[in-house]
């Protein structure tokens, strides 16, 4: 008797589960490239299944058309993530204090209505241009429920498409090896560009709100005046795509960057420009295993 009882209480909790979860969905973050034809097989594939769609703006919305068209559509600021992290409690100006509050119930907001959509087996992607994982939105993950499957779909991003433009590989650089991508100076930021300019490295930079005064008043105290530049100007559009070469010393008198796009331009500094592939002295050994260079067929 007491078996059969328990078996009917199972019984009703796995059917009011089942009602209330019919199967759970999927969060994805998609990097759509910075051209429409830049997207990735695996993206296309995805937006195939996916049953609601977040864009930051019409223009996204019409750019992407061609892989959206029937989906339900949100729309997501990238102002999001302005002051994440940031407690109010530790503001002391009203105003800043305000923002940031804002910003956590903003948050809030979106987060509640993923996770919903997702444990009502709905199928929700975030379409970001470029590749999200260069100065794109991936807060969603650190704050969504645990048992949200997420999944992240690596894009084309400007640095790609920027090096592809110029023809030339930032891991090249005649005496260096790093690359660094950055973008402006921020109050509180500890690595700031000026400091990382010591090391010499090939420097990338993105150039959302950037300050090109104070940007190349810095580069001139830490690389040759000589040194190649190249602004990029919306990477990977082969209709609109524009290469602006130029060096360190003469960028600022003849380059007219102030009517350069702000959010689709990124800047490229280094030897690399110049020199390609070539390395002072000599190529390092690679990893083992490599075949010998032979001339035989």
């Amino acid at each position: 008797m007491r078996t059969s009882v328990y078996i009917a209480i199972l019984s009703i909790i796995v059917c009011t589960s089942a009602c209330k979860n019919p199967g759970m969905g999927k969060f994805y973050i998609v990097g759509m490239g910075t051209a429409p034809d830049l997207i990735s097989v695996r993206g296309v594939d995805v937006l195939k299944k996916a049953d609601i769609v977040l864009v930051e703006s019409d223009h996204d919305r019409k750019v992407w058309s061609d892989y959206i068209e029937g989906k339900e559509v949100w729309y997501r600021s990238a102002a999001l993530r302005i002051m994440y992290g940031a407690n109010p409690a530790t503001i002391r100006d009203p105003k800043r204090r305000a923002k940031a509050e804002l910003g956590i119930t903003a948050r809030k907001l979106l987060i509640d209505r993923i996770t919903n959509a997702v444990y009502n087996g709905k199928t929700v992607a975030d379409l970001q241009e470029g590749d999200p994982m260069v100065y794109g939105l991936t807060f969603m993950l650190e704050m969504l429920p645990k048992d949200i499957p997420t999944e992240i779909i690596p894009g084309i991003g400007a640095f790609q498409s920027a090096t592809a433009a110029v023809r030339m590989s930032p891991t090249f650089g005649y005496d260096t090896n790093a690359v660094i991508i950055t973008m402006k100076d921020w109050d509180g930021r500890v690595d700031t560009n000026e400091k990382l300019m010591r090391t010499g490295s090939s420097m990338v930079v993105y150039t959302m709100l950037l300050d090109y005064n104070m940007l190349f008043t810095q580069l001139k105290r830490h690389y040759p005046a000589d040194t190649p530049v190249a602004l990029v100007c919306n990477a990977g559009d082969r209709a609109a795509q524009k290469v602006i070469l130029s060096t360190v010393g003469r960028f600022m008198e003849e380059v007219d960057f102030e009517n350069a796009p702000k959010d689709r331009g990124i800047l490229l500094i280094g030897k690399f420009l110049v020199v390609g592939q070539a390395r002072k002295d000599f190529v390092p050994q690679i990893t083992p295993g490599h075949p010998p260079v032979s001339l035989d067929k």
